[in-house]
């Protein structure tokens, strides 16, 4: 399933490194059931403002599910990320994905 996601910037811990931390936030678009003791994935690709080659970066953020469940459709999931590789705002989010094992 597609899912949209967005980038923007977390609260800084230092005035000094602006954009040191990102959140991304996932909008899932169809309601989804996971199994007990699974982990949900949520992936995506992120790509910089950097001019001639923009630079790409891919994350995964994990969550770990003990019982069964159910995500509602348009549920946002936000996490947030040191940029460590120094990708240049504004980020653009895309080819989202949610990976889970199904109930």
């Amino acid at each position: 399933m597609a899912i949209e996601v967005t980038v923007a910037n977390a609260e800084t811990l230092d005035a000094s490194t602006q954009g040191a931390f990102l959140d991304i936030t996932f909008t899932n678009t169809n309601a989804f059931d996971y199994a007990a003791n699974s982990n949900v994935y949520y992936y995506a690709l992120l790509t910089d403002s950097t001019a001639g080659t923009p630079l790409t970066r891919e994350v995964t953020f994990i969550i770990n599910q003990v019982a069964q469940g159910t995500v509602a459709a348009d549920t946002e999931e936000i996490f947030t990320f040191e940029n460590t590789t120094d990708l240049v705002e504004p980020i653009t989010g895309s080819d989202g994905r949610i990976c889970y094992v199904p109930q």
